[in-house]
């Protein structure tokens, strides 16, 4: 039994210590970028469901800022 924990406890380390990968297309740095932008407060809670769509997350974060902004607002159509 000893031994298993001591496993167990070496696993949770190495799982602690393990650099968190940074995902560019969260939800929150889209709505960081968009924060950087001239809109409302209703089109930014529209954008809120947009941007649950991974790949709608994608395209607005690769996307130049003007155009982001106008394919943002299509989508919230």
């Amino acid at each position: 039994m000893e031994k298993y924990l001591d496993i167990r406890t070496k696993q949770v380390e190495d799982e602690r210590n393990k650099p968190r990968v940074v995902n560019e297309y969260s939800i929150k740095n889209c709505i960081d970028l968009l924060k950087t932008m001239e809109i409302t407060l209703e089109e930014e809670v529209k954008a809120f469901r947009v941007f649950k769509i991974p790949e709608n997350r994608e395209i607005f974060v690769s996307a130049g800022p003007e155009t982001a902004l106008m394919w943002l607002r299509a989508e919230m159509e």
